[in-house]
């Protein structure tokens, strides 16, 4: 048997004894006397969960650092903090105090888990309770923890005598098997039943029977049942009890009162109503003073509704039987409505008073309120500076059906705050107090603003580090005049600390380091930490995040990082229908810690009847240990555009591309790219009316920069309800980049998003472009020219099909385009939307032939079906300015949003 726990915690915290003989006399030379010995070298045996250096950091310790005691044995208890080690010994030598040996024993990483000797309970049952997972590291006070719920919830199921024993098989390196051995023992069989009460009753209740194992729980889960039962059926105070004894369960069930419950002379109120005001089914009980209290109740039902003079009498009575008849006798009387509201005495406007109150002029009157009523005034007027004030009870007047109060109030003379000072502050100035409260000299006094203002002091102060500061708000009113003083306690500063990480596996600590804002020996600020925790979620790789601040210890807060790491694999597939690409299938497998740095590396695949696409990328989050991001990519791609009515191939292109580049993070909504593509494309089959220049056929080479800004402030990048997507970007090809032609294209997009309601968005988005060529090109060639008409640009035209065209009407495309589209996304339920929309826009073959008033417009209206992959869209687009030989819409599908 495993030694217990008691004796298994002492040696955990014990073990954590220094050996260091600090105390030793200094080796002449190297420490004066008095002083700690200078540490020379450090050794460390036994370490593999995590790097040397984090280890020494933890522990506060390190080569040419005098060696202090107190702040080592800090280190080691901030060591144990990261779960992984069972025992850390730190030792030196008499003989060489500044030679330093670190030797821990690591918590073994658990490998498979065996369950043996179970007969009666489940491999499941035992696993649930001791809760040990592979690949986890095995804490053995946790597991000791365990095994006693699981011995206990076994004896609890029939088997007194049951024990288990948890032992290690070593595996490879540190990891180890986990061995639970069950011995069940010998258990409680029922040999006989006996029931006190309905025997047949009892026993449709009872899950076992005789030669069953008596099994308490289900034993408790029979009696709530039957309880539950009765009292369905009226019967209040129901107990079922139970013993066990040599073989024999002996039941009895004792039968409360049966209740029934009737309402007389009620109109106004249904039964239905007035019964949710009853406990006595609820609390299984019945007694005077439940009797009394469910009058109340329902009195204060009918003062809600308006009849302030309705009586409950409650008559107690036999009916037939052990039945027990309440019958709640009711008098409503007249209903009445607040027909005024007025006040004498007052020189505030009754209106603002009126707003301050709960009863309200038109509604039904409700006595209860009055008295709350006249404490909400009496703290409007308080909160206004009249701190004398006093008000009288309200004086009704009833006409007839409506109710006329007036509140005679005498104001008082009002309290003015005549001075404000700050006592005993050293780090700040009174004018730096100050200027962080509301309270101002000569505003009225009121004690809701003087707690705001010390809470805002004490932020101010926690803010600076000084996380002890006390406040006490000192006030001296002398008739009309008030002057208060803060007297500030500061403290001390506190800073910040170690930092320790919990539950990195996989990650490396840097990774997490490296996201944090705030540096050990800073002032400490709690705002900083809530930062923080929004970085780590940021990056992606952890599906919890918690930071908490350890005890202050000399001055500083060690902050505790507990992380839960997220699955950093993904497979990700679908398939759908597009109305111009037919058929259409990705697959995207990713991986987003290679190597437990957050390096990210995809491969994605996207497959249709015209498309071929096939993308590997690789992201650095941090470029040479920079915050700033590289992004490469290499792309394959076959395309072929055709014409959707009579399926004609207009052009095929064949491009491999190879791309890399920076990305920058100027702010929380900005961000900066710069990126190089490479691109060989290969265009066959090209419409004789589609050519404008010999790049339009054959090989061409474009290389050339890519710069960029992206703004973005939406809640959320797939179904945005609010904000904004802007983006400029500019593509710069030029033969000094090895490029076979030379251009300068400009694209600029903006979406906003706003939510009209719960369920209504309202989306826009504006996209325009221009390009140029210089040098030998004079024609953009077909791959880098402007198209527009499909399901995501100007619904209502076919793709590409808006814009220039060629002899034979084919679309030519162009070097300048602009666009528009209006959406209100309606949302109906289970997943379904409804869109209604306008797009405008149109492509020149010319930047000089820009002209918005030749702008095409459709509108139309399309339908959503949320899936796992994105919104399956239909749309139709109607066009409202169609050209003799146009159709006179055309119908899109695809997936995602339009924009």
């Amino acid at each position: 048997m495993p030694s217990s726990p008691l004796r298994r915690y002492s040696l955990w915290a014990l073990s954590l004894l220094v050996s260091v003989l600090l105390a030793l006399p200094p080796v002449p030379g190297q420490a004066a006397p008095g002083a700690a010995a200078t540490i020379d070298t450090i050794a460390v045996k036994g370490l593999t969960a995590i790097p040397e250096g984090e280890l020494l950091d933890l522990l506060d310790i390190g080569a040419g650092r005098p060696l202090d005691r107190k702040r080592l044995q800090a280190g080691i208890k901030r060591a144990f903090l990261k779960g992984l080690f069972e025992d850390i010994v730190v030792e030196g030598s008499p003989a060489a105090p500044s030679k330093i040996t670190v030797t821990v024993r690591e918590r073994k990483v658990i490998g498979a888990i065996t369950v043996r000797g179970n007969g009666h309970f489940s491999k499941r049952f035992v696993r649930r309770y001791l809760d040990l997972k592979k690949g986890e590291r095995l804490a053995r006070l946790k597991a000791d923890r365990g095994l006693e719920q699981l011995i206990h919830e076994m004896r609890q199921r029939g088997f007194p005598a049951a024990s288990a024993r948890l032992t290690t098989v070593p595996e490879r390196r540190n990891r180890v098997a986990v061995v639970i051995d069950i011995e069940e023992g010998r258990p409680e069989r029922i040999e006989k039943i006996v029931i006190d009460g309905p025997a047949d009753t009892v026993r449709s209740f009872l899950p076992f029977s005789e030669g069953d194992v008596f099994d308490r729980t289900k034993m408790d889960r029979a009696a709530q049942k039957i309880t539950s039962s009765y009292r369905k059926q009226g019967y209040v105070g129901t107990v079922l009890s139970s013993a066990y004894e040599q073989g024999i369960l002996m039941l009895r069930l004792q039968k409360g009162e049966r209740i029934t419950v009737s309402f007389e002379g009620n109109a106004a109120l249904s039964a239905k109503t007035l019964a949710k005001a009853v406990p006595f089914f609820e609390l299984n009980e019945v007694s005077e003073d439940l009797v009394e209290e469910t009058a109340a109740r329902i009195v204060a039902l009918y003062h809600q509704q308006g009849y302030p003079f309705a009586q409950i009498t409650p008559v107690k009575s036999l009916s037939g039987g052990d039945t027990v008849q309440y019958t709640f006798y009711i008098f409503e009387g007249e209903r009445f409505r607040v027909a005024a509201i007025q006040f004498s005495g007052v020189s505030i406007s009754p209106e603002r008073l009126r707003a301050a109150m709960a009863l309200k002029e038109g509604d039904y009157y409700n006595p209860e309120l009055l008295e709350s009523d006249i404490e909400l005034l009496e703290d409007f007027y308080h909160a206004l500076g009249y701190l004398y004030v006093t008000i009288a009870e309200p004086e009704l007047r009833i006409p007839d059906t409506t109710v006329s109060l007036t509140f005679t109030v005498d104001e008082g003379p009002q309290v003015t705050v005549a001075e404000l000072a700050v006592r005993n502050n050293r780090v700040l100035s009174n004018e730096a107090v100050l200027g962080e409260v509301a309270v101002k000299v000569g505003a009225p006094y009121n004690e809701v603003d003087l707690a705001e203002a010390r809470r805002k002091i004490l932020d101010l102060y926690n803010r600076k580090g000084f996380l002890d500061t006390q406040v006490v708000i000192e006030r001296e009113i002398s008739a009309t005049a008030a002057s208060v003083t803060f007297v500030i306690d500061e403290g001390e500063a506190t800073r910040f600390g170690k930092t320790v990480i919990i539950g990195n596996e996989r990650t490396k600590p840097h990774v997490l380091q490296r996201e944090l804002l705030h540096k050990e020996g800073e002032l400490f600020d709690y705002s900083v930490l809530m930062k923080e925790r929004q970085e780590l979620y940021r990056i992606g790789l952890f599906s919890d995040v918690e930071i908490s601040p350890a005890d202050k210890d000399d001055g500083a807060r060690d902050i505790i990082y507990r992380v839960r790491e997220a699955n950093a694999g993904a497979v990700e597939f679908g398939v759908g229908y597009g109305e111009y690409e037919k058929y259409r299938a990705f697959l995207d497998i990713s991986y987003r810690n290679l190597f437990g740095t957050n390096r990210q590396v995809s491969f994605r695949t996207e497959l249709s009847t015209l498309e071929q696409r096939y993308l590997l990328s690789y992201y650095e989050p941090w470029f040479f240990d920079r915050d700033v991001a590289f992004r490469s990519l290499l792309l394959h791609e076959r395309r072929e555009e055709k014409n959707i009515d009579t399926g004609e191939t207009r052009f095929r292109l064949v491009r491999n591309t190879a791309a890399a580049g920076l990305e920058k993070k100027l702010s929380r909504t900005l961000k900066a790219e710069l990126f190089y593509d490479y691109s060989v494309v290969e265009t066959s089959d090209v419409q004789p009316g589609i050519i404008l220049s010999r790049e339009d056929t054959g090989t061409l080479t474009i290389s050339g920069l890519r710069p960029g800004l992206i703004y973005d402030t939406r809640d959320n990048p797939f179904e945005p309800r609010r904000g904004v997507l802007a983006g400029l970007s500019a593509k710069f090809a030029t033969g000094l980049l090895l490029s076979e032609t030379d251009f300068l294209k400009v694209q600029a997009y903006a979406s906003t998003y706003k939510g009209l309601s719960r369920r209504v968005v309202l989306a826009a988005s504006l996209r325009g472009g221009v390009a140029k060529g210089f040098g030998d090109t004079r024609e953009l060639p077909l791959v880098e020219r402007f198209f527009l008409g499909g399901r995501t640009t100007v619904r209502g035209y076919e793709q590409d099909l808006l814009g220039p065209k060629g002899a034979d009407n084919n679309p030519t495309g162009g070097n300048a385009f602009a666009m528009g589209s209006i959406e209100v996304r309606t949302d109906v339920g289970r997943g379904i939307g409804i869109v209604t929309f306008l797009d405008g826009g149109n492509v020149w073959t010319k930047t000089e032939e820009f002209d918005l008033t030749t702008l095409k417009y459709t509108t139309g209206l399309g339908l959503r079906y949320n899936t796992p992959v994105g919104p399956f869209r239909i749309d139709y687009g109607f066009k409202l300015n169609k050209e003799t030989g146009e159709s006179d819409g055309e119908i899109h599908f695809s997936l995602g949003h339009a924009f």
